[in-house]
This record gives structure tokens, sequence and C-alpha cells, in this order.
């Protein structure tokens, strides 16, 4: 008759199998895309002008066609103002608009893009216009965002969840699997010690 101790190793062993694949499946998997790179890079000093203001991702973006709506590329300068079309090109992993850019100083790049899980993530590059001394502005500012004509619609997309209730319902989640693996243990482990005193 197989001994308790090495019946009670092998429940133990089995109870940690089971965790183990309960958590490499309760663990999802996360499709949202992040910022990696753009031009200008945060916290830039430009003195000249690029042909085009570029967020880039760490994976392909989704590509909704005509308009792209859920994308954005903002240009805010530091008289408050927007500057540039809101026409925004997306390929692969990158998001373009035309650069353009009013007075010196300090601008934000408000970017949203769409991965393609259907999420949108957002963020903000800040960077500063500083212009050699005979440059001419040849964009005029806006009190509103640009929407490239009428075609951009900035929230077509579906928002993102919070991250943080996404995460603790993920917690609670593995949690909760975790200790019904150990229950069970507990119990296959109170039942055998019981059928080996009687």
């Amino acid at each position: 008759m197989r001994s308790f101790s090495a019946t009670a190793r092998q429940v133990t062993l089995a109870g940690i199998v089971a965790a183990v694949a309960v958590l490499g499946l309760a663990t999802p998997a996360h499709a949202h895309n992040y910022y990696v790179d753009s031009t200008p890079s945060e916290n830039d000093v430009l003195t000249n002008l690029p042909d085009e203001f570029v967020v880039t991702t760490n994976d392909n973006l989704l590509d909704l066609g005509a308009g792209n709506g859920g994308f954005l590329l903002e240009t805010v300068g530091p008289d408050g103002l927007y500057y540039g079309d809101g026409c925004v090109t997306v390929s692969g992993p990158s998001v373009t608009t035309t650069a353009a850019v009013g007075p010196p100083g300090a601008y934000t790049l408000n970017w949203q893009v769409v991965s393609t899980d259907g999420h949108t993530e957002s963020g903000v590059v800040p960077f500063t216009w500083q212009p050699p001394a005979d440059y001419v502005a040849t964009s005029t500012g806006s009190t509103s965002p640009p929407n490239c004509g009428g075609t951009a619609v900035a929230q077509a997309a579906t928002p993102a969840p919070d991250a943080s209730s996404e995460s603790n319902t993920d917690i609670l989640w593995i949690g909760g699997a975790i200790l019904a693996v150990a229950v069970a243990g507990i119990a296959t482990f109170l039942l055998l010690g019981r059928k080996k005193s009687t």
C-alpha cells in the first residue's frame, strides 16, 4: 500500500501543476500598442521643421481607411492654438501628419492611435520650436482642433477600459483560481488522512 507521505507529495505536486496551468490561462494577452518613438522626440528642440510629424508604436495599428477615425496627431503651440490640417496617415506601427507650427516656443504633439484589438491609446509629446531668426511662419493657428476637412473623428474607435480596473479584475480572477486549487488540495489531503486513520 502506498505510504501517506508519498500520496501527500503527489497531491501537492498535482496542486502546483494545476496552479501553474491556471495562472497560464488566467493571464490575458494584451495587444494594446504603446509609444516607442516619434518625430519630434520627447523634449526635442527643433531648429528645422521636418516634412512630417510621426508617432511610432510597438506594433501594427488598425488602419481604418478613409479618414482614419480614432487616430489623431494635434500640434498645439505656445499660443494655445492648433496647427496643421488634422489629416493623418496610418502605416504599419506609425501614424503621420504634415508638420506645421507657428511662432517659436513650447509645443505639444497630442496623439491617439487604435490598436489592432480596437482599443485606443494616447499620449503627449512635448517639444520646443526654435527656428532661425529669419524664419517666417507659414502656418496660421486655429482655436479648435483640425479635423481633416471634416473626415477625422477622434473618438470613433472603442475607448480602452480603465487600465487599473482591468488590472484589478485580472488579480481577482487569478487570486480566486489559486484559492480554488489550494482548497481542493487541502480537501484531498484531509480526505486521504481520514481514510488512513480509519
